[in-house]
This record gives structure tokens, C-alpha cells and sequence, in this order.
């Protein structure tokens, strides 16, 4: 009985301790509104929509919006980064980039930029199904890495905007 008792306690004080958290997103600077503009049906678009949403930013039109998140352009590819024997591909390289900009009141906060992220990951050809899962998996992982980063780049130049205001 205390030997479980003891168990739960000691897992209890490792799991808080290692500083495990939800992902969520936070804005230090006082953005309460965004309008995503340009490619729209992006596929980073919803995921962009959706960390914007968790930080506390509401999208309305882009007439009222303090922000305006303009996605250019977005771009994907797969290519072997390794041969096997019978000339097969023994690992893939995929890539995701997404080219956007930043602007407030129509003025240029953040210059036109690309953003990529590149994977490696492995062909088991005994296992197609896993590996395709894998390839998947490695997708949304990138498309989270760049929306994280256009989250940081959107609090990092909308501080400094007010800052200059101020």
C-alpha cells in the first residue's frame, strides 16, 4: 500500500519537474487583431489561423485589423537523399517553405521572407505504411516549426512597431 502510494507521489514529482507542457502560443506585445491575406488556402494557412487563435489574436477583416499577415507563396518537395541496393531510394529529404510578409496600417513591418524547413527520414520497405505515416507525421511537425516562427516574428516586429509609436 505505501509502497504504490510512493510510486504515484515519485511520478507525480518527475512529470512536474521535467517542465512538460501543452504547446500553446503567447504574444508579449498588444496585438488583439489579424487578417491573413494572400494565399489563403495555403495549407499553413489553418494551422497559422489556429496558433494566431491560441495566442489570443482574433482574425476580423482586413479593413478593422491591426495586423495583416500576407502568405505569398508556399512550396513543398521530395527527393532521395540516399540510394539503396537496386537503385532504390533508401531515405528521403522533404522540404516545406513558406514566403510571407507583415504589415500594420499598410505599412511594411516585416520584409517579404522565405522560411524552410527540410527532414531526412528513412524507407522501410518492409513497413510502407510506417514510413508513409512517417512522411506525414515529419509534414505537420515542419508546418508547426514555420507557424511557430511566424508567431515569434509577428510578436518580435509588432513590439518593436509600438515601441517606435511610443
Amino acid at each position: 500500500m505505501w509502497c504504490s502510494w510512493l510510486c504515484i507521489i515519485g511520478l507525480s514529482t518527475m512529470l512536474s519537474g521535467c517542465g512538460f507542457h501543452l504547446r500553446s502560443y503567447e504574444l508579449d506585445s498588444a496585438v488583439e487583431s489579424f487578417a491573413l491575406t494572400g494565399d489563403t488556402r495555403a495549407r499553413i494557412a489553418g494551422p497559422l489561423r489556429r496558433a494566431m487563435s491560441q495566442a489570443g489574436v482574433t482574425e476580423i477583416s482586413i479593413q478593422d485589423a491591426a495586423l495583416v499577415i500576407d502568405v505569398l507563396d508556399e512550396r513543398s518537395g521530395r527527393r532521395s537523399a540516399s540510394i539503396a541496393g537496386r537503385a532504390r531510394a533508401a531515405e528521403y529529404e522533404m522540404s516545406y517553405g513558406v514566403r510571407f510578409r507583415v504589415l500594420a496600417d499598410g505599412t511594411e513591418l516585416a520584409a517579404p521572407q522565405w522560411l524552410w524547413r527540410e527532414r531526412v527520414y528513412r524507407i522501410d520497405r518492409e513497413n510502407i505504411v510506417g514510413s508513409s505515416e512517417e512522411q506525414t507525421i515529419l509534414e505537420r511537425e515542419m508546418m508547426q516549426d514555420l507557424v511557430s516562427q511566424i508567431v515569434r516574428i509577428v510578436d518580435t516586429v509588432s513590439r518593436i512597431a509600438s515601441n517606435t509609436e511610443s
